[in-house]
């Protein structure tokens, strides 16, 4: 009994406690009502006068009528928690003027993205750094900065079969082709598998002064080594522009990245130019109409192939390079396609260790476009003619036919290649391309007999594309090697790729 009587004080003083705290927090509850209603008035007659307010403008005629004029909100404003003092009772929301971003709209490419194959367009720079996508989708904005990043590329992988050995297994080289007692010339069918075409890319864009912007565009592939089953990395691209000043590597001005028809095969026709050379360029924009013009020059890496292996030629002569190859050119991009015009100038040198030394001109001129017929349906062209200029021509490349040493001095070789290519859209999903292809060099004799005359390329393909990521294609290619002592070889190739795009 002594112990409930003993513990009967305490209860009683905890409910007296209990019943105080509860007074003091229900007092506390009615004075932020007061505070919260007080406020509820003074935002009610702040909405009172900015009404007064805009009567009388009106009334004036300061602003029109239509114009929405700001009203307070009639939330009352956040109460700062009792658990962080510091906070101010009350925060009231201070507007933020919007960062600058690239603002697109009044720039709209005039060039069609054609989604190809082998997307050489993607790469290609323009004027302005104008986007074929003005949407400019996949790009992420960076936070707290005006720039925005794109991580882009696409997997794919190629399955090929030729009748027998046409020298690069993972391109169709028609000038690759080994000839009748060359190694390589006798053998069976054969076949490989490879993913070298898969590519990576990563592009940057922001706002840059006095209204332009600056694009930086890498890409890279597997084709450091292209005739090996390796995944050799390679960089393709790796520039900046802004300004209209181009600086780093990309294609070089003397081709057209949006004339590449859609072919299946990595290596696309052999009459096409087609070389990524370090550069310094400036696209200077004429004409911003219906029709878009602009014109351009570059100084570009100097890469002289020359042959010097006649038998009168100096003692350990070897090729030089004095000076970049200079290309200046005009463009116009419309509705209806594009037309491309340029002219390539450059320096073939060598010396040689009993100083005898020589140079020559080297010089090429190319025409190329794109006319746009139907809906989406396309013809690409491109003819070029030069002496010295193999070296950016695509079957050309690596053949040491930019001149050669005759009688005593070095001599540009001439060459002429032709492309076209023509794709028709079937359906929605389904197209097909028919593309040819001729290159021809008149060679001195004194590079020997077994040099390149000419070759000719043909394909033609069907691809199902079910969705913008996705497409598969399957293409057959033709093609003829001619040497100078009148020898000829054909190859003939099976090519199947699927190919998934990261972003698109």
């Amino acid at each position: 009994m002594n112990t409930p009587i003993r513990i009967l004080p305490l209860v009683v003083a905890s409910c007296l406690s209990f019943a105080w705290s509860a007074k003091g927090q229900q007092s506390d509850i009615e004075e932020l009502k007061a505070a919260l209603k007080s406020m509820q008035q003074m935002v009610e007659q702040q909405n009172a006068r900015i009404a007064a307010l805009e009567a009388q403008l009106e009334k004036s005629g300061a602003v029109d009528a239509a114009s929405p004029v700001p009203v307070a909100s009639t939330s009352p404003p956040a109460i700062a928690s009792a658990s962080s003092p510091s906070a101010p009772a009350a925060a009231m929301e201070v507007p933020v003027a919007p960062r600058p971003s690239l603002d697109l709209s009044k720039e709209k490419s005039r060039v069609r993205d054609n989604d190809n194959f082998v997307d050489q367009q993607t790469a290609a720079p323009r004027a302005n750094n104008v986007p074929l996508d003005p949407n400019l989708t996949g790009f992420i904005p960076i936070p707290g900065t005006e720039s925005l990043f794109k991580i882009g590329g696409s997997a794919r992988v190629d399955a090929i079969t030729d009748s027998e050995n046409n020298g690069n297994p993972n391109q169709f080289v028609p000038s690759s082709f080994p000839m009748s007692g060359e190694d390589g010339n006798i053998g069976g069918s054969r076949s490989t598998i490879h993913t070298k075409a898969t590519r990576l890319s990563f592009e940057f864009r922001r706002p840059t002064p006095l209204g332009s912007s600056l694009r930086v565009y890498s890409e890279f592939d597997f084709f450091g080594n292209s005739s090996s089953n390796s995944m050799d990395f390679r960089a393709r691209h790796f520039y900046g522009q802004a300004w209209n000043f181009l600086i780093g590597q990309t294609f070089s001005a003397f081709m057209d990245g949006d004339a590449f028809p859609d072919t299946v095969d990595y290596e696309t026709p052999n009459g096409i130019l087609n070389r990524r050379v370090p550069q310094i360029r400036y696209t200077h924009p004429l004409s911003d109409g219906s029709l878009k013009t602009m014109a351009f020059f570059s100084f570009e890496q100097p890469d002289g192939r020359v042959d010097l292996s006649a038998a009168d030629a100096p003692a350990g002569a070897a090729g030089i390079n004095r000076l970049p190859d200079g290309v200046v050119g005009f463009r116009m991009e419309g509705e209806s396609g594009h037309l491309q015009t340029s002219a390539l100038l450059r320096q073939l040198s060598y010396d040689s260790d009993s100083g005898l030394s020589d140079d020559t001109l080297g010089w090429g001129a190319s025409m190329s476009g794109v006319l746009n017929l139907l809906e989406k349906d396309q013809l690409s062209l491109q003819v070029s003619y030069g002496e010295g200029m193999s070296r950016y021509v695509n079957d050309l490349s690596g053949l040491d036919l930019d001149a050669a040493y005759v009688n005593g001095s070095l001599e540009p070789i001439p060459a002429l290649a032709v492309m076209a290519g023509f794709t028709h859209h079937w359906s929605d999903h389904w197209r097909s391309t028919v593309t040819g292809g001729y290159v021809g060099v008149d060679a001195p004799e004194s590079i020997g007999g077994t040099a390149l005359e000419s070759t000719l390329y043909s394909s033609v393909n069907l691809m199902w594309q079910p969705s913008k990521s996705f497409r598969v294609g399957f293409e057959y290619l033709f093609g003829i090697k001619e040497t100078l002592d009148g020898a000829e070889r054909n190859g003939h190739r099976l090519n199947f790729v699927v190919r998934y795009d990261l972003v698109r």
